[in-house]
Protein backbone atom coordinates (compact mmCIF):
# COMPACT_ATOMS: atom_id res chain seq x y z
CA UNK A 1 0.00 0.00 0.00
CA UNK A 2 2.82 2.40 0.87
CA UNK A 3 4.52 1.62 -2.43
CA UNK A 4 1.36 2.49 -4.35
CA UNK A 5 1.09 5.79 -2.49
CA UNK A 6 4.76 6.47 -3.25
CA UNK A 7 4.27 5.85 -6.95
CA UNK A 8 1.30 8.21 -7.09
CA UNK A 9 3.28 10.85 -5.19
CA UNK A 10 6.19 10.40 -7.62
CA UNK A 11 3.84 11.21 -10.48
CA UNK A 12 3.43 14.73 -9.10
CA UNK A 13 7.14 15.55 -9.34
CA UNK A 14 6.62 17.25 -12.70
CA UNK A 15 3.62 19.29 -11.59
CA UNK A 16 4.00 23.07 -11.23
CA UNK A 17 5.33 24.23 -7.84
CA UNK A 18 1.97 25.06 -6.22
CA UNK A 19 0.39 21.60 -6.61
CA UNK A 20 3.65 19.98 -5.50
CA UNK A 21 3.63 21.98 -2.28
CA UNK A 22 0.02 20.99 -1.73
CA UNK A 23 0.95 17.30 -2.03
CA UNK A 24 3.80 17.77 0.44
CA UNK A 25 1.45 19.39 2.96
CA UNK A 26 -1.06 16.57 2.65
CA UNK A 27 1.49 13.83 3.16
CA UNK A 28 3.04 15.64 6.13
CA UNK A 29 -0.35 16.11 7.75
CA UNK A 30 -1.08 12.41 7.31
CA UNK A 31 2.15 11.40 9.02
CA UNK A 32 3.70 10.24 5.78
CA UNK A 33 6.99 11.65 4.55
CA UNK A 34 7.21 12.02 0.78
CA UNK A 35 10.34 13.41 -0.81
CA UNK A 36 9.40 14.94 -4.15
CA UNK A 37 12.47 15.34 -6.30
CA UNK A 38 14.65 13.82 -9.00
CA UNK A 39 16.05 11.12 -6.71
CA UNK A 40 12.64 9.57 -6.18
CA UNK A 41 10.01 9.23 -3.53
CA UNK A 42 9.90 7.35 -0.29
CA UNK A 43 6.68 7.11 1.67
CA UNK A 44 7.12 5.93 5.23
CA UNK A 45 4.58 6.10 8.03
CA UNK A 46 5.77 7.50 11.34
CA UNK A 47 5.33 4.15 13.00
CA UNK A 48 4.78 0.54 12.02
CA UNK A 49 1.51 0.57 13.86
CA UNK A 50 -1.20 1.72 11.53
CA UNK A 51 1.18 1.69 8.56
CA UNK A 52 -1.43 0.33 6.15
CA UNK A 53 -4.05 2.78 7.41
CA UNK A 54 -1.63 5.72 7.02
CA UNK A 55 -0.69 4.66 3.52
CA UNK A 56 -4.33 4.15 2.56
CA UNK A 57 -5.25 7.59 3.89
CA UNK A 58 -2.34 9.13 1.97
CA UNK A 59 -3.37 7.35 -1.22
CA UNK A 60 -6.94 8.58 -0.91
CA UNK A 61 -5.71 12.14 -0.59
CA UNK A 62 -3.22 11.81 -3.44
CA UNK A 63 -5.81 10.34 -5.80
CA UNK A 64 -7.94 13.43 -5.24
CA UNK A 65 -5.25 15.82 -6.53
CA UNK A 66 -6.78 15.99 -10.07
CA UNK A 67 -10.09 17.09 -8.57
CA UNK A 68 -8.36 19.81 -6.55
CA UNK A 69 -6.51 21.00 -9.66
CA UNK A 70 -9.77 21.16 -11.59
CA UNK A 71 -11.44 23.13 -8.82
CA UNK A 72 -8.51 25.53 -8.72
CA UNK A 73 -8.19 26.41 -12.42
CA UNK A 74 -11.19 24.81 -14.15
CA UNK A 75 -8.97 22.86 -16.57
CA UNK A 76 -9.22 19.17 -17.37
CA UNK A 77 -6.47 16.95 -15.96
CA UNK A 78 -5.64 13.80 -17.95
CA UNK A 79 -4.31 11.03 -15.70
CA UNK A 80 -2.61 7.94 -17.12
CA UNK A 81 -2.12 5.07 -14.67
CA UNK A 82 0.53 2.86 -16.26
CA UNK A 83 0.83 -0.87 -15.49
CA UNK A 84 -2.54 -0.56 -13.80
CA UNK A 85 -2.77 -4.34 -13.32
CA UNK A 86 -0.05 -4.06 -10.66
CA UNK A 87 -2.78 -2.96 -8.25
CA UNK A 88 -3.94 -6.57 -8.06
CA UNK A 89 -0.45 -7.56 -6.92
CA UNK A 90 -0.27 -4.89 -4.22
CA UNK A 91 -3.76 -5.38 -2.79
CA UNK A 92 -6.75 -7.19 -4.27
CA UNK A 93 -9.08 -4.41 -3.10
CA UNK A 94 -7.08 -1.45 -4.42
CA UNK A 95 -9.05 -1.10 -7.64
CA UNK A 96 -12.14 -0.57 -5.50
CA UNK A 97 -10.36 2.10 -3.48
CA UNK A 98 -9.24 3.90 -6.65
CA UNK A 99 -12.70 3.85 -8.14
CA UNK A 100 -14.27 5.07 -4.89
CA UNK A 101 -12.24 8.27 -5.31
CA UNK A 102 -12.11 8.98 -9.02
CA UNK A 103 -15.79 8.25 -9.68
CA UNK A 104 -16.51 11.65 -8.08
CA UNK A 105 -14.13 13.61 -10.32
CA UNK A 106 -16.68 14.25 -13.05
CA UNK A 107 -15.39 16.72 -15.64
CA UNK A 108 -12.27 17.57 -13.62
CA UNK A 109 -10.28 14.57 -14.83
CA UNK A 110 -10.11 11.96 -17.60
CA UNK A 111 -8.42 8.62 -16.94
CA UNK A 112 -6.36 6.29 -19.09
CA UNK A 113 -5.59 2.86 -17.64
CA UNK A 114 -2.60 1.27 -19.36
CA UNK A 115 -1.16 -2.19 -18.84
CA UNK A 116 1.16 -4.69 -20.48
CA UNK A 117 -0.61 -7.82 -19.23
CA UNK A 118 -3.85 -8.19 -21.19
CA UNK A 119 -5.20 -11.06 -19.10
CA UNK A 120 -4.98 -9.06 -15.86
CA UNK A 121 -6.34 -5.92 -17.51
CA UNK A 122 -9.30 -7.94 -18.77
CA UNK A 123 -9.82 -9.26 -15.26
CA UNK A 124 -9.96 -5.71 -13.90
CA UNK A 125 -12.42 -4.33 -16.45
CA UNK A 126 -14.36 -7.35 -17.76
CA UNK A 127 -15.00 -9.33 -14.58
CA UNK A 128 -18.45 -8.45 -13.26
CA UNK A 129 -17.16 -8.89 -9.71
CA UNK A 130 -14.51 -6.13 -10.09
CA UNK A 131 -15.29 -2.48 -9.23
CA UNK A 132 -14.14 -1.22 -12.65
CA UNK A 133 -16.37 -3.60 -14.60
CA UNK A 134 -17.72 -1.77 -17.66
CA UNK A 135 -16.18 1.54 -16.58
CA UNK A 136 -13.66 1.93 -19.43
CA UNK A 137 -13.54 1.46 -23.18
CA UNK A 138 -10.89 -1.10 -24.16
CA UNK A 139 -8.28 -0.14 -26.74
CA UNK A 140 -5.61 -2.56 -27.96
CA UNK A 141 -2.49 -0.79 -29.17
CA UNK A 142 -0.93 -2.23 -32.34
CA UNK A 143 2.83 -2.32 -32.95
CA UNK A 144 4.54 0.92 -33.93
CA UNK A 145 4.20 1.66 -37.66
CA UNK A 146 7.60 0.55 -38.94
CA UNK A 147 8.04 3.38 -41.45
CA UNK A 148 7.17 6.06 -38.90
CA UNK A 149 9.37 4.50 -36.22
CA UNK A 150 12.29 4.33 -38.66
CA UNK A 151 11.74 7.99 -39.53
CA UNK A 152 11.77 8.98 -35.85
CA UNK A 153 14.96 7.04 -35.08
CA UNK A 154 16.66 8.42 -38.21
CA UNK A 155 15.67 11.96 -37.30
CA UNK A 156 17.22 11.64 -33.84
CA UNK A 157 20.43 10.19 -35.27
CA UNK A 158 20.58 12.92 -37.91
CA UNK A 159 20.22 15.62 -35.27
CA UNK A 160 23.48 14.44 -33.71
CA UNK A 161 25.28 13.81 -36.98
CA UNK A 162 25.15 10.01 -36.71
CA UNK A 163 22.77 9.06 -39.51
CA UNK A 164 25.43 8.78 -42.20
CA UNK A 165 27.38 6.31 -40.07
CA UNK A 166 24.24 4.21 -39.58
CA UNK A 167 23.92 3.11 -43.19
CA UNK A 168 21.05 0.60 -43.36
CA UNK A 169 21.15 -0.12 -39.62
CA UNK A 170 17.88 1.66 -38.80
CA UNK A 171 15.89 -0.29 -41.38
CA UNK A 172 17.55 -3.52 -40.24
CA UNK A 173 16.64 -2.89 -36.61
CA UNK A 174 13.02 -2.05 -37.39
CA UNK A 175 12.76 -5.19 -39.50
CA UNK A 176 14.00 -7.10 -36.46
CA UNK A 177 11.79 -5.47 -33.78
CA UNK A 178 8.66 -5.39 -36.00
CA UNK A 179 7.45 -2.27 -34.23
CA UNK A 180 7.59 -3.65 -30.68
CA UNK A 181 7.66 -0.33 -28.75
CA UNK A 182 9.98 -1.14 -25.85
CA UNK A 183 12.32 -3.36 -27.86
CA UNK A 184 12.55 -0.75 -30.62
CA UNK A 185 13.57 1.88 -28.07
CA UNK A 186 16.05 -0.48 -26.39
CA UNK A 187 17.81 -1.55 -29.57
CA UNK A 188 17.79 2.01 -30.95
CA UNK A 189 19.45 3.16 -27.72
CA UNK A 190 22.26 0.65 -28.19
CA UNK A 191 22.58 1.61 -31.86
CA UNK A 192 23.02 5.26 -30.88
CA UNK A 193 25.77 4.41 -28.38
CA UNK A 194 27.57 2.25 -30.96
CA UNK A 195 27.42 4.96 -33.63
CA UNK A 196 28.46 7.63 -31.13
CA UNK A 197 31.65 5.75 -30.24
CA UNK A 198 34.88 7.01 -31.75
CA UNK A 199 35.80 3.74 -33.47
CA UNK A 200 33.50 2.69 -36.35
CA UNK A 201 31.79 -0.69 -35.99
CA UNK A 202 31.01 -3.13 -38.76
CA UNK A 203 27.33 -4.14 -38.91
CA UNK A 204 26.15 -1.81 -36.12
CA UNK A 205 22.60 -3.22 -36.22
CA UNK A 206 23.81 -6.70 -35.35
CA UNK A 207 26.02 -5.28 -32.60
CA UNK A 208 23.06 -3.38 -31.14
CA UNK A 209 20.97 -6.55 -31.10
CA UNK A 210 23.81 -8.42 -29.39
CA UNK A 211 23.98 -5.80 -26.66
CA UNK A 212 20.22 -5.89 -26.17
CA UNK A 213 20.30 -9.68 -25.91
CA UNK A 214 23.03 -9.48 -23.29
CA UNK A 215 20.96 -6.99 -21.30
CA UNK A 216 17.80 -9.12 -21.39
CA UNK A 217 19.35 -12.61 -21.13
CA UNK A 218 18.48 -13.15 -17.47
CA UNK A 219 14.87 -12.10 -18.00
CA UNK A 220 14.52 -14.51 -20.92
CA UNK A 221 16.01 -17.33 -18.87
CA UNK A 222 13.60 -16.65 -16.00
CA UNK A 223 10.66 -16.66 -18.42
CA UNK A 224 11.83 -19.91 -19.99
CA UNK A 225 12.26 -21.58 -16.61
CA UNK A 226 8.69 -20.63 -15.64
CA UNK A 227 7.06 -22.04 -18.79
CA UNK A 228 5.55 -25.56 -18.75
CA UNK A 229 6.93 -28.02 -21.32
CA UNK A 230 4.10 -27.67 -23.84
CA UNK A 231 4.31 -23.87 -23.76
CA UNK A 232 8.09 -24.09 -24.28
CA UNK A 233 7.62 -26.25 -27.35
CA UNK A 234 5.03 -23.85 -28.76
CA UNK A 235 7.29 -20.83 -28.20
CA UNK A 236 10.31 -22.49 -29.81
CA UNK A 237 8.21 -23.47 -32.82
CA UNK A 238 6.96 -19.90 -33.24
CA UNK A 239 10.50 -18.55 -32.91
CA UNK A 240 11.60 -20.93 -35.68
CA UNK A 241 8.72 -19.92 -37.94
CA UNK A 242 6.89 -23.23 -37.61
CA UNK A 243 3.23 -23.94 -36.89
CA UNK A 244 3.13 -24.30 -33.12
CA UNK A 245 0.36 -26.93 -33.30
CA UNK A 246 1.43 -28.65 -36.51
CA UNK A 247 2.09 -32.34 -37.00
CA UNK A 248 5.81 -31.77 -37.56
CA UNK A 249 6.29 -30.15 -34.16
CA UNK A 250 4.03 -32.68 -32.44
CA UNK A 251 5.88 -35.63 -33.95
CA UNK A 252 9.32 -34.17 -33.22
CA UNK A 253 8.53 -33.75 -29.54
CA UNK A 254 6.20 -36.76 -29.23
CA UNK A 255 3.37 -34.70 -27.86
CA UNK A 256 -0.31 -34.68 -28.91
CA UNK A 257 -1.36 -31.79 -31.13
CA UNK A 258 -4.30 -31.17 -28.80
CA UNK A 259 -1.84 -30.57 -25.94
CA UNK A 260 0.04 -28.04 -28.09
CA UNK A 261 -3.23 -26.37 -29.04
CA UNK A 262 -4.18 -26.00 -25.38
CA UNK A 263 -0.73 -24.58 -24.61
CA UNK A 264 -1.00 -22.06 -27.44
CA UNK A 265 -4.45 -20.96 -26.27
CA UNK A 266 -3.09 -20.40 -22.78
CA UNK A 267 -0.25 -18.28 -24.17
CA UNK A 268 -2.68 -16.25 -26.27
CA UNK A 269 -5.07 -15.78 -23.37
CA UNK A 270 -2.27 -14.57 -21.12
CA UNK A 271 -1.22 -12.13 -23.83
CA UNK A 272 2.26 -11.41 -22.56
CA UNK A 273 4.27 -13.60 -24.94
CA UNK A 274 2.10 -14.56 -27.89
CA UNK A 275 -0.25 -12.44 -29.99
CA UNK A 276 -2.03 -12.88 -33.31
CA UNK A 277 -1.13 -10.75 -36.31
CA UNK A 278 -3.63 -9.12 -38.67
CA UNK A 279 -4.05 -12.44 -40.48
CA UNK A 280 -4.77 -14.28 -37.25
CA UNK A 281 -1.45 -16.13 -37.17
CA UNK A 282 0.19 -16.43 -33.73
CA UNK A 283 3.64 -14.93 -33.22
CA UNK A 284 6.03 -14.21 -30.36
CA UNK A 285 5.50 -10.64 -29.21
CA UNK A 286 9.07 -10.06 -28.00
CA UNK A 287 11.56 -10.26 -30.89
CA UNK A 288 14.48 -10.48 -28.45
CA UNK A 289 12.94 -13.50 -26.73
CA UNK A 290 12.40 -15.10 -30.14
CA UNK A 291 16.04 -14.46 -31.06
CA UNK A 292 17.19 -15.81 -27.69
CA UNK A 293 15.21 -19.01 -28.33
CA UNK A 294 16.71 -19.41 -31.79
CA UNK A 295 20.21 -19.15 -30.32
CA UNK A 296 19.70 -21.63 -27.47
Amino acid sequence: MADVAARVAQAYVDLPPDPRRRVARWTARLGVSAKLGPVGVHVAPRSVRGAVEDARAALLELLDVPLSLGQADGDLTVVCLDEFQDLLVADDALDGLVRSVIQHHGDAAAYVFAGSQPSLMRALFSDQERPFYGQARPLDLPPLPVAEAAHDVSRLLEADGLLERAGDAVDELLAFTRGHPQRTMLVAHHLYEILDAEAPVQEPALKAIERALGETRDAHQALWDALPRAERIACVALADGQAATGSRVADEHRIPRSTLQDALERLLSDGRQVHRDTRGAPYLLDPLFAEWLRRR
